[in-house]
């Protein structure tokens, strides 16, 4: 039998909604300061502004809490660092309870949790707004996607190389340089190749343990001081 969802708290939602992030008396308010640094356009940052809203009501709801997604984390993330916003005029008067975000203990235990839990938080963003979660800001397949297209880019290079190697060899035609230029292309494109299989994204990734819901995140979080810390998530205050 299906577990009915906890009951939604529409006064509160309604204070989330009308809270804006953006001071009015600001030249450069927090979603122009958002698409700069994260180098979005300012339509972007203000759709991913009104997501981060919809996570921060599921964390307040759900019993569990709720965990973002890569681009709802980093609007989380900017506003923390609006430390008096957040703690003395959000957190209290807007909330009503403190939003914690805490370090992950990491390992592949919590990322295989925080999936589940990032998993659970689209079933029930969809439950609660009737809609599903947009896949722009909400997608957890990024880097698959990014891999999948540099297949696609390093399978038409050695189609490439291996037209001009049949050429050259049907024609004997080929010479030492390009041989030996031919034989480079192919050592990079294996290393890179194996790079890609080993899941390495560049040379500033680590694996800390610390990915949910399939892309990256700096850290977990729970609500209020003791609840158990998770990946880019607000571990369950309760509504």
């Amino acid at each position: 039998m299906k577990t009915k969802l906890i009951l939604q708290d529409e006064s509160l939602w309604k204070r989330i909604q009308g809270f804006s992030l953006d001071a009015s008396d600001a030249d450069f308010p927090f979603s122009k300061k958002l698409a700069k640094e994260e180098k979005w356009s300012l339509d972007f940052a203000q759709r991913a502004i009104e997501e981060y809203k919809k996570f921060v009501y599921l964390c307040c709801i759900l019993p569990y809490g709720a965990s973002p997604s890569e681009t709802v984390d980093k609007v989380w993330h900017m506003h923390l660092i609006y430390t008096q916003n957040y703690w003395e005029e959000f957190c209290p008067k807007i909330l009503k309870r403190n939003l914690h975000h805490h370090p992950s203990k990491g390992g592949n235990n919590e990322n295989i949790k925080h999936k589940v839990w990032f998993s659970e938080t689209l079933k029930h963003y969809h439950e609660i707004f009737k809609k599903e979660a947009p896949e722009e800001i909400w997608s957890i397949h990024k880097k698959t996607k990014s891999r999948e297209n540099l297949w696609k880019k390093l399978r038409l290079i050695s189609l490439f190389v291996s037209l001009l190697m049949l050429s050259s060899c049907l024609g004997e035609i080929i010479s030492s340089f390009t041989a030996i230029f031919l034989s480079i292309v192919g050592i990079l494109g294996f290393g890179l190749m194996v790079s890609v299989l080993q899941g390495n994204d560049g040379p500033n990734k680590k694996d800390d343990g610390s990915s949910c819901g399939g892309s990256s995140c700096s850290g977990g979080s729970s609500c209020g001081g003791g609840c158990g810390g998770g990946c880019g998530g607000c571990g369950g205050c309760g509504g």
